[in-house]
């Protein structure tokens, strides 16, 4: 005998609340399923802070944010900080006050074309006050480290460029008058040399217009030693022969400077005072200057003394 099947729509809505249960398991399932699959991972971005020409922050601000991506596991994983960038736009604000601007994140690389994706940034937003920016050249100032090898010292030396622009709120700017440099290695030098260095910053957000770095060249010499030498005979040159002088003449005194190299190698008679006779023709009495010799690399900075008088009578010496 053939049963009699009912409708079907009381088909569907027989037993209802137990089928409603079922699907809204089955879906609690799934929706957990994909969850459970998906990794997290939290990355720190640079923060790109965007001003209007005329103003600047007055406040230091975070420089990088905290970005959580969440994604397919094996995407995930490969995910870097380059892939993302943070920006915070102030450009719109163009006067001084209190300013707020949403952090935007926006996917590149690797995550561009990743989906599903969730991104989540913190903060969120940022608060800046915002004030006027300043403009201002001013000296550039070398620091040192160390000291040169022994018995040498720095010279002359040359920045490039000696001057700079430095940028920032106003307020700051207008207190600075020199930056240094970051310390020059001096130690053990004995020659010439050139070097990149940075500059500093006295204020957070103070920034340099043409970069940061400039050229030291720097004069390495050797330290001069002051010396004297006393008792020294003034000699006599030129006198003709048939001319001779009465007395002998008294011992002068020298002053002489040079390197220690210099002056541990100097022999006795490559220093001394001379008298120039070659324009006496006649016996007399004379007074002549006396005149210094030294070789290369001995300066001699005083001498006595500095002239002498000369009783000049006929016959030989």
């Amino acid at each position: 005998m053939r049963k009699n099947r009912a409708p079907l729509p009381e088909r569907i809505l027989a037993n209802w609340p137990a089928k409603a249960l079922s699907l809204a398991a089955a879906i609690m399932l799934f929706l957990f399923h994909n969850f459970s699959t998906l990794a997290e991972r939290r990355l720190s971005v640079d923060l790109n802070v965007r001003f209007s020409d005329g103003l600047t922050a007055a406040q230091t601000y975070p420089r990088k944010v905290w970005v959580t991506v969440r994604g397919p596991e094996q995407s995930i994983s490969a995910a870097q900080a380059a892939d993302l960038e943070a920006t915070a736009d102030f450009s719109r604000f163009t006067v001084e006050g209190i300013h707020k601007a949403p952090v935007l994140v926006r996917k590149k690389g690797a995550l561009e074309t990743m989906d599903p994706l969730e991104i989540h940034v913190e903060p969120m937003e940022l608060a800046l006050t915002l004030e006027r920016k300043g403009r201002k050249l001013v000296d550039v100032i070398p620091s040192f480290k160390g000291a040169p090898s022994a018995d040498y010292g720095l010279g002359n030396y040359v920045l490039t460029p000696d001057k700079v622009e430095v940028v920032g709120p106003l307020s700051e700017i207008d207190d600075i008058f020199s930056v240094e440099t970051e310390e020059i290695e001096l130690s053990g030098k004995r020659e010439d040399f050139t070097v990149k260095v940075k500059l500093k910053k006295s204020h957070p957000l103070m920034a340099f217009s043409n970069g940061d770095v400039v050229e030291f060249r720097g004069q390495i010499m050797e330290t001069l030693m002051t010396k004297m030498l006393g008792d020294r005979s003034i000699r006599v040159r030129g006198l003709p022969p048939n001319l001779r002088l009465s007395d002998a003449l008294p011992p002068g005194s020298l002053w002489i400077q040079g390197g220690r190299a210099a002056l541990d190698i100097l022999r006795p008679e490559q220093v001394g005072l001379v008298v120039d006779c070659s324009g006496i023709a006649l016996p007399g009495v004379y007074t002549l200057p006396v005149r210094s010799e030294a070789p290369p690399g001995i300066l001699v900075t005083r001498f006595d003394p500095v002239q002498v008088t000369l009783d000049v009578r006929p016959g030989g010496r």
